[in-house]
């Protein structure tokens, strides 16, 4: 039985179906009934296969009793929690889990500072110092569904607005993963002993221009929607105005900065250990501006 943590999360329920569809059997850890509700649905579908169990991150024993008897975990919560690994870290340990693959992401691998690359390394090297047998992989930006922050927003933006913003020049190179690709991935490194004690980018096929990226969507999206670009400084200095004023904001300036940055990366390793072999972007964009039925209103 392989215990999942994070699996009401949008990568986190994409796995548990994956594992599942695979044969295998699975504990899953939720911390509210709200939580419960998610995994409500597969566990009718799936019987016996999954197994549902109460606790949180916020004490290690609350985790004890739920990691008994398990030898393999998935751990797809934030590293930037760093108390949440520590609890976590310590909990496995008393329950004698002998192997783990955790879920980073390439903000570990930025050229510049910031709280999230610092709290996830910190997390990352709790992690190789646990002497758990661990697998790290570091997908960059994840999309692909209704639950996707990043491309169905901006596709669902795109369909009501018939524009999209973009900061800077748009130059700076990205590369997104499509979330069956991580899914597929964490799959193939469970039982793989190659992988053990090791870390792994896990990205899209292609490096591509931002501007690139939008021309794809449009191409797929069969709508040639107005593209507005607005120059870096001035738009950090409109979101910090904007977040004295609106104070729920998650939007900051420093995302913005990190717009100038290029986000490209190779899979080679991932490829040579454990055959990963992503799809392109244009077909994943594909697939979810069809799913997603973005093209019923043409």
């Amino acid at each position: 039985m392989i215990y999942i943590a994070g699996g009401t999360s949008f990568l986190g329920k994409k796995v548990v179906k994956k594992l599942l569809t695979e044969g295998m059997e699975l504990r899953c850890l939720f911390r509210s009934e709200a939580a419960k509700l998610k995994l409500i649905d597969l566990q009718r579908e799936f019987k016996d296969k999954l197994d549902l169990a109460g606790g949180n991150l916020f004490s290690s024993d609350s985790l004890v009793y739920s990691l008994k008897g398990i030898d393999t975990a998935i751990y797809m919560v934030r590293l930037e929690y760093v108390d949440f690994v520590k609890n976590f870290l310590d909990a496995a340990l008393k329950c004698g889990l002998k192997r783990v693959v955790f879920i980073s992401s390439t903000t570990a691998m930025l050229p510049t500072e910031n709280k999230f690359k610092t709290m996830k390394l910190e997390s990352e090297e709790l992690i190789k110092k646990s002497g758990i047998n661990y697998t790290i992989l570091r997908p960059t930006m994840i999309y692909g569904g209704k639950e996707d922050n990043n491309f169905f927003k901006m596709l669902s933006f795109i369909k009501k607005k018939g524009f999209f913003v973009i900061f800077g020049s748009g130059k700076n190179l990205i590369q997104p993963v499509h979330v069956d690709d991580v899914a597929g991935a964490i799959f193939k490194v469970l039982d793989n002993p190659v992988t053990h004690n090791k870390t792994y980018v896990i990205c899209g096929r292609d490096a591509l221009q931002y501007n690139e990226m939008l021309q794809t969507v449009r191409n797929m999206h069969k709508r040639n929607f107005r593209i507005i670009k607005l120059p870096i400084n001035a738009s950090k200095f409109a979101v910090n105005i904007y977040k004295k004023i609106v104070k729920k904001s998650d939007f900051n300036s420093d995302q913005i900065e990190r717009m100038k940055i290029d986000k490209a990366y190779s899979y080679e390793e991932a490829g040579k250990d454990f055959g990963f072999s992503p799809m392109s972007f244009k077909e994943g964009i594909k697939k979810e501006i069809i799913d997603g039925g973005f093209l019923k209103y043409d």
